[in-house]
């Protein structure tokens, strides 16, 4: 397969991960025997499917657990293999609080799991609420999770494993904003999007706090497009919902959600 047709749809900084999938799906296309990844983000999933489907005889399944799981394992194999839910080898932990309530963040679980050394591939959601966190995790995984999270923030915390269908679902919220920008540069909607100046903008874009799509972008220039996600350190994350048209002065209207 001829990569650099591939690679021209997809930004520079995609192309690592576009170069793994291509090699993962040749191989499997040539041994026709499957393999499955890591927990992979949305824009993973969508460059994953966009290069299987380039061979006819390989085909990419997901799953995460949970209805609507943002993150999930791609399980790659040959066009008649038939997966079966335990292939995803994935399992089901709960975090829970004993005693005195400590109300604990996404942040602060994520922070916890990887100070443990895990690395974020082997965990996919995580569903907080006021008595815990339930978190899907590699099948590898749960016996380390289990095993040696005992803290989380100040709170002591226990782990144990349950059934999938005892996963709390993740609520995601969007609270929706409109307005116009001059150009799609990232810098300029994550001005407006964040509600900060444009020079408290472009300071945590080059310091590597801003990630476009799950992926640390220190370029202010970058242009976003609808359906991108932005994440900026300490302001918590929006997705463009919608690009628009054009006013009379020629600035282009903007539609985003910011997850609440």
């Amino acid at each position: 397969m001829k990569q650099d047709g591939i690679m021209m749809h997809f930004r520079p900084e995609e192309r690592p991960f576009v170069e793994r999938m291509i090699d993962l799906a040749e191989r499997v296309d040539d041994r026709q025997s499957p393999s499955l990844t890591d927990f992979l983000d949305p824009r993973q999933q969508k460059i994953a499917l966009s290069v299987v489907r380039r061979h006819a005889d390989v085909e990419v399944r997901f799953a995460g657990g949970p209805q609507a799981a943002e993150r999930q394992r791609a399980l790659i194999a040959p066009s008649y293999w038939v997966p079966e839910e335990a292939d995803f080898e994935l399992a089901f932990l709960r975090i829970e609080i004993p005693g005195e309530f400590v109300k604990l963040s996404h942040g602060d679980y994520l922070g916890a799991l990887v100070g443990l050394g895990m690395k974020r591939g082997k965990l996919g959601d995580l569903s907080v609420s006021d008595e815990g966190c339930d978190i899907v995790v590699s099948r590898d995984m749960a016996d380390f999770v289990r095993l040696h999270l005992s803290q989380v923030g100040r709170a002591a915390v226990s782990v144990r494993e349950i059934d999938r269908t005892q996963f709390r679902a993740v609520h995601r919220e969007f609270q929706e904003k409109d307005f116009t920008v001059m150009s799609l540069r990232l810098d300029a909607v994550a001005s407006d999007a964040f509600n900060l100046s444009r020079t408290k903008v472009v300071d945590p874009i080059k310091s590597g706090k801003l990630q476009l799509n799950w992926q640390t972008v220190e370029n202010p220039a970058t242009p976003v497009e609808e359906g991108d996600v932005i994440s900026l350190r300490g302001h918590g994350r929006v997705k463009i919902l919608e690009v628009g048209g054009q006013t009379k002065k020629g600035r282009t209207v903007i539609k985003v959600g910011k997850y609440i």
